[in-house]
């Protein structure tokens, strides 16, 4: 089963990958991306124009991924979604309407929207792996790469206490032989998370 979130053809405090020097940042500050929480149900698309100097415009679709008409002008297919940087940095939201961004969000989406279900109400925590050149008519870009660590509870604007995240892959069924599951090994607890290196 393939998940598209239709991305082919704000205010508050803002991440920006700029794949041109391969780098990260926090409003206009640049840092150290070592792991990121992604908070799935506030995932929007639409048509963006982002214009150096200016507050981004957005049209949104009424439903992730159904691509409304594109307005007049440079409007490009875009997204927004909230994440969270660790207790340090908090919780910021990025948007984009570039390609390479566009390509590193589409991939973790394929992965980590077919795992949301069994997790509902939980967000998803990754570590970033890095980007990959990717050749793009006859210009160059580089698309973030993200790995799944696990889920955890919708971190506080404070901290995260308590709780493990849970795999999606760790999941099993009892066997037809009626033997019970056995539970797997014990994940980091969520204040160990909270210790975890955000970059």
């Amino acid at each position: 089963m393939t998940l598209s979130l239709g991305l082919g053809g704000g205010g508050g405090t803002y991440i920006r990958f700029s794949p041109s020097i391969n780098s990260w940042q926090l409003g206009k500050d640049e840092f150290d991306l070592k792991k990121i929480v992604f908070d799935l149900d506030t995932i929007k698309t639409g048509w963006g124009l982002v214009t150096e100097g200016q507050a981004p415009q957005w049209i949104w679709d009424e439903r992730i991924g159904q691509m409304g008409i594109k307005p007049e002008g440079d409007f490009k297919r875009g997204f927004s979604v909230r994440v969270w940087l660790g207790p340090d940095r908090g919780w910021a939201e990025w948007s984009s309407t570039g390609t390479g961004p566009k390509e590193g969000f589409s991939q973790l989406w394929s992965v980590a929207g077919k795992q949301k279900t069994e997790n509902d109400g939980k967000v998803v925590m990754c570590a970033y792996t890095g980007s990959t050149p990717l050749k793009v008519g006859k210009g160059n870009t580089r698309v973030p790469n993200f790995e799944i660590i696990g889920w955890i509870d919708r971190p506080s604007h404070d901290d995260i206490e308590d709780e493990a995240p849970t795999s999606a892959t760790s999941r099993t069924a009892p066997p037809a032989t009626g033997s019970k599951v056995v539970p797997p090994p014990a994940a980091k607890k969520q204040a160990d998370l909270a210790n975890m290196d955000f970059g």
